[in-house]
């Protein structure tokens, strides 16, 4: 395994010193599967106060369970051979043992995958057959994968955000004792949740498909569009695959979008309706806007996701015909701005193409408003700080006060976004005048 200069002068400092040192983890599996490793972590049988005589730069990251950082070119996280025990809330170890073997210490951790280690003197550390794993694209738990997820249950996160990531799948007893410890999820946070959910979505999002049980009791709407059949010349899948093929076609991920396209049919289930063997939706957009108010504020999203989300759900399905009437109807009368008409540009883009072919040929429509926007966009105020005038200009030239003047600006920018030549200055002025 090539190694950076500094991460190996850091273990030749510590051979030099009489003791060992192994890069351990994610640096391991990705070079092993050719990739270039982000970062290095490193465990030694060093205790944290002999790598603080050690080296010069070390920072006290995680003192009590032996961890600290070591400043060097990048930084480096050094832990001491360890194992833990005695996890109380299924997330984090109460008491932590120094041991004195390498395979001791990767004998605590989660998957085999991430359960080796490497130096130049002793080569490869796979106690547990990761590589062999790695060879097999799959997921397998350090030992007992009961043991190993009621010890951390968001383990049980990580083996699905791995299975996205790496294109792996979970071994059968893995699987297993996810499902028979899913209830335990609880016990994570929802920030943890959340980070796991969208690095799930930015790798594969067809990976939630196999997680509509563990997430139950978080995110009860996977199952419900699972179970939820689209009987439609424009749908080909249920709700739930047409929402993951929609998070496919986002591109470049975006978090925000991503939450959109998640959320923007969870209202399907419930506003679903059968006639002539047709199955139909209407009113499906009110009642995702009003689920994904609920989630983004259970997910803790931010503010402006949170203002944002559940009004691109409100509108991802109203037709953009290419007229000045639909430009005039986002970016004035309901306020999008340029940022927001991208976002639902994408977001309609992405779900027109998760349709069935039938559905896809409305692509044309969509095509079709964009080039008009773009085209007109350029060269019509879209909002009152665009126009050729503003409030001072209003006070200065009529008798207008309060909210009068702002009436007065908005009833110009509305002339002059359909009369786009209208927005200069000496126009306005000269009107003005001879209104007062």
């Amino acid at each position: 395994m090539k190694l950076p200069g500094y991460v190996k002068e850091i273990i030749e400092i510590y051979h030099r010193a009489g003791y060992e040192a192994f890069v351990v983890g994610g640096c391991v599996r990705d070079y092993l599967l050719g990739k270039e490793p982000h970062d290095y972590d490193i465990a030694t049988n060093a205790l944290p106060e002999v790598t603080i005589q050690l080296f010069d730069h070390v920072i006290l990251t995680g003192l009590k369970h032996g961890t600290v950082t070591i400043l060097s070119n990048e930084p480096v996280e050094v832990t001491t051979f360890r194992l833990e025990s005695e996890y109380k809330d299924h997330r984090h170890p109460e008491t932590v043992r120094f041991v004195n073997t390498i395979e001791e210490d990767l004998s605590r951790r989660d998957f085999t995958i991430n359960a080796m280690a490497y130096n130049d003197i002793r080569g490869l550390i796979d106690p547990f057959h990761g590589q062999i794993d790695l060879e097999k694209r799959k997921i397998r738990c350090v030992n007992d994968p009961d043991t190993r997820f009621k010890e951390d249950a968001l383990r049980m996160l990580r083996a699905h955000r791995f299975a996205a990531k790496l294109n792996f799948e979970i071994e059968e007893h893995t699987k297993l004792a996810i499902e028979k410890n899913s209830s335990l999820l609880r016990y994570i946070s929802i920030e943890r949740i959340r980070l796991e959910l969208v690095e799930i979505m930015r790798y594969d999002p067809y990976e939630l498909e196999n997680m509509t049980e563990l997430l139950i009791d978080i995110l009860p709407q996977l199952k419900l569009c699972k179970e939820c059949e689209q009987n439609s010349p424009w749908h080909d899948t249920d709700v739930l695959h047409h929402t993951l093929r929609a998070l496919k076609f986002l591109k470049p991920f975006d978090e925000t979008l991503a939450w959109a396209i998640l959320m923007h049919d969870f209202g399907k289930p419930e506003t679903k309706t059968t006639k002539d063997g047709r199955d139909h939706f209407y009113g499906h957009p009110l009642i995702s806007k009003k689920i994904s108010l609920e989630l983004c504020k259970k997910f803790k999203l931010t503010n402006i996701q949170r203002k944002r989300i559940p009004v691109l759900i409100e509108y991802h399905d109203d037709h953009l015909n290419a007229n000045l009437k639909t430009i005039f109807k986002f970016r004035i009368q309901r306020n999008f701005d340029e940022e927001m008409m991208d976002q639902l540009l994408t977001l309609k883009y992405c779900d027109i193409m998760a349709h069935s072919l039938k559905g896809i040929q409305s692509i044309e429509n969509w095509k079709a408003f964009k080039t008009f926007y773009e085209k007109e966009i350029k060269i019509r105020p879209v909002s009152i700080k665009d126009l050729a005038i503003n409030g001072s200009d209003v006070i200065q030239y009529t008798d207008r006060k309060g909210s009068q003047i702002h009436e007065f600006l908005y009833n110009a920018l509305i002339e002059c976004f359909y009369e786009p030549q209208k927005n200069n200055r000496k126009y306005w002025i000269d009107r003005m005048t001879r209104k007062k």
